[in-house]
């Protein structure tokens, strides 16, 4: 419950006349306030529009929280003493954040779920949101009780015990960032050196050029939310009265420019645009009930894989076998059909017979070159007198019509 009094000494006070040393400015927190208020509509509808719920809740409370955290910084320029506005102002900026990391870590899980299971971090991707949401839990409880005590302690010692719980709760924030920036670059690094095939299930997801740009702007936000944690971290771990701390441009550039520019990339590339109806679909927590409309999901390339079927479910142990693309009935057996093959499948017709000669004989069959027909030469008389030349023909030869003679080749020869 937020407390009403003013700090009115040094003791417990962090800078002489209050919380901040500086006035803060009207027309930047107003700003900031209105942007924050404007993202608010816009991440609603796109919720709506594509059905993601509780990623919409999620960034709708880390907006709405942003608000009322810049609306105490504006009250706290009237009065810098006040703890109320001081604890609001704290709580808004810090849990703002918080929330809309939450709602990025939803993503990952999803993202692995459309390439195939056979690329996931862990063996269930609800390991991922588990893990996440422990996280966060953990953060949101830290920094709150660390800024109560900072803000509301009266001397330096509880101060300090307060600043040291508030710097946990930063530290898990930033932890949970790198966790999942890193898991989600060595998931990149796996799809890049597959071994497997991608999951064909979602082709029209993952290879969408949308989606490659979502997947580009959800990494841009995430390093903007890590560098601030990192800002944050570093500027209270000099206690609330260090410089980073009284610094107006630091918390208005460094700090909340750097969110309301996450805000606003993750408004513009909604999630629900780029998953589409495969949205609800990847959902982590509900993998375990329905698996068989993913035919390929629990492909793994292992012949000792081993499962067993349940109502017609095939639940799998340690490495999973393939299900089957439809519900089957656990009475159910596969059947020899009363069909012969070849009543089903007509066995092809003979070979058609091969060409054959005048003769009767196969082509391939065709004598050799060196026993083909030879040219028939015609016959020319020597003169009289004059003995006969050596190779001529004898004179009992019948000469050759001119006709006949043209007839080079005997074409009852060529199949001889």
């Amino acid at each position: 419950m937020l407390t009403t009094r003013d700090c009115t000494s040094a003791a417990s006070c962090p800078v002489p006349g209050g919380f901040l040393s500086y006035q803060t400015s009207p027309a930047g927190s107003a700003f900031m306030l209105a942007a924050f208020a404007a993202l608010i509509p816009i991440n609603i509808f796109t919720g709506v529009r594509y059905k993601t719920p509780l990623y919409a809740v999620l960034t709708t409370l880390g907006l709405l929280l942003e608000v009322v955290g810049h609306a105490g910084k504006i009250l706290l320029r009237s009065n810098p003493a006040s703890e109320s506005h001081f604890l609001l102002y704290m709580i808004g900026t810090l849990w703002g954040p918080t929330f809309i990391s939450a709602a990025v870590y939803l993503i990952l899980p999803h993202v692995m779920v459309i390439y195939g299971e056979q690329f996931s971090l862990v063996p269930e991707p609800i390991y991922c949101n588990i893990l996440f949401v422990a996280l966060d839990i953990f953060t949101l409880a830290f920094q709150s009780i660390g800024i109560a005590l900072s803000a509301t302690s009266d001397t330096e010692l509880e101060r300090n015990q307060g600043l040291n719980i508030l710097l946990t709760g930063l530290a898990l924030q930033l932890t949970s960032l790198a966790l999942f920036l890193g898991g989600y670059w060595y998931f990149r690094l796996k799809l890049s050196h597959r071994r497997f095939i991608f999951d064909p299930t979602f082709s029209m997801v993952y290879l969408s050029s949308y989606f490659k740009k979502f997947l580009l702007c959800i990494q841009v936000a995430t390093v903007l939310l890590l560098v601030r944690a990192a800002i944050r971290l570093v500027a209270f771990t000099g206690g609330l009265s260090s410089g980073l701390v009284q610094s107006q441009v630091v918390s208005l550039v460094l700090d909340d420019t750097l969110v309301l520019i996450a805000a606003i990339i993750l408004c513009m590339a909604p999630v629900g645009r780029a998953f589409g109806s495969s949205w609800a679909e990847t959902a982590p927590f509900t993998l375990a009930g329905d698996e068989s409309d993913l035919p390929l999901r629990n492909w793994r390339p292992s012949s000792t894989s081993t499962s067993t079927v349940t109502g017609g479910h095939r639940h799998s142990r340690h490495k999973r076998a393939i299900s089957q693309p439809f519900p089957a009935s656990p009475m159910s057996a596969v059947q020899p059909s009363p069909r012969s093959y070849h009543s089903i499948y007509p066995p092809p017709p003979p070979p058609a017979p091969g060409l054959a000669s005048p003769q009767d004989k196969r082509v391939y069959q065709r004598a050799p070159y060196e026993i083909s027909p030879v040219q028939v030469v015609p016959y020319v008389p020597s003169e009289a007198g004059s003995p006969p030349l050596s190779g001529s023909m004898p004179a009992d030869t019948p000469r050759k019509t001119p006709r006949e003679a043209q007839k080079l080749v005997d074409p009852d020869a060529l199949w001889g």
